[in-house]
C-alpha cells in the first residue's frame, strides 16, 4: 500500500549506499508512485542546487570586483615605486660604470647596504624552428630529437580484449605494457526539468 504523498514529502534521506539507506529508514521504491515521488523530489533537489549555484556565483562576481579594484590599486602603487627603483638602478649603474671606468677589472663593489655588480651573461639564441629543423635533418642528425608516441586509437583497433588483457586479434598475443578493468555500470537518473 502506498503512503500518503504528505509523509513522503517529509522524509529525509542521508546519502549512504542504497542497500543500507533501505534497511535503516524502511522505505523501498517498490512501485510507479513512489517512483515518481522521488523523482519529483530529485528534481526539486536539482532546483535547490541551481539556485544555490547562482546565488553563490553572484557572491562570487561581487567579491572578484572587489579583488580587482584591489589589484588596480595595489598595481598602481607598485609602478609608482617601481619607478623610482629603475631611476636609482640608473644612477647606481651610472656610478658602477664610472668606477670601472677607474679599474678594469673590478666585477663586484660592496657597499654597507648591497653591491653592484657586473656579471657576464650567455649569449641569447633565436631560432626560427622551420629553417634550423631542415639545416639539422640534413647536417646534424645526432642533434635531432624524434618523440615516438603509441596510437592508442590504432591500437584499439587491432586489439580485443581477454579478461583484463589487450591481444592482438588475429595471433591472440597479450599486449605487453597494457591492463583493462572494467568499471561497474553506471546508473544514472535523467530528471525532466
Amino acid at each position: 500500500m502506498a503512503e500518503p504523498a504528505h509523509k513522503l514529502d517529509n522524509l529525509e534521506i542521508e546519502v549512504k549506499p542504497a542497500e543500507e539507506r533501505e534497511e535503516k529508514s524502511g522505505f523501498v521504491i517498490d512501485n510507479d508512485e513512489k517512483a515518481s515521488w522521488a523523482l519529483r523530489k530529485v528534481r526539486d533537489m536539482k532546483r535547490k542546487q541551481k539556485a544555490n549555484e547562482e546565488l553563490a556565483q553572484a557572491q562570487i562576481e561581487k567579491i572578484k570586483e572587489d579583488i580587482q579594484e584591489i589589484k588596480s590599486w595595489l598595481d598602481d602603487e607598485n609602478s609608482k615605486i617601481q619607478n623610482n627603483i629603475d631611476f636609482m638602478k640608473e644612477k647606481l649603474e651610472n656610478y658602477a660604470h664610472r668606477l670601472r671606468d677607474e679599474d678594469p677589472d673590478l666585477k663586484t663593489y660592496n657597499l654597507p647596504f648591497g653591491a653592484l655588480k657586473f656579471r657576464k651573461q650567455r649569449p641569447k639564441w633565436k631560432y626560427d624552428e622551420d629553417k634550423l629543423l631542415d639545416f639539422v635533418e640534413n647536417n646534424f642528425e645526432d642533434a635531432l630529437k624524434i618523440k615516438k608516441k603509441v596510437s592508442k586509437r590504432e591500437l584499439k583497433k587491432q586489439a580485443e580484449v581477454t579478461g583484463n588483457k589487450a591481444v592482438i586479434e588475429d595471433t591472440g598475443e597479450v599486449i605487453e605494457g597494457v591492463t583493462v578493468t572494467h568499471p561497474p555500470e553506471k546508473f544514472k537518473v535523467d530528471v525532466k526539468e
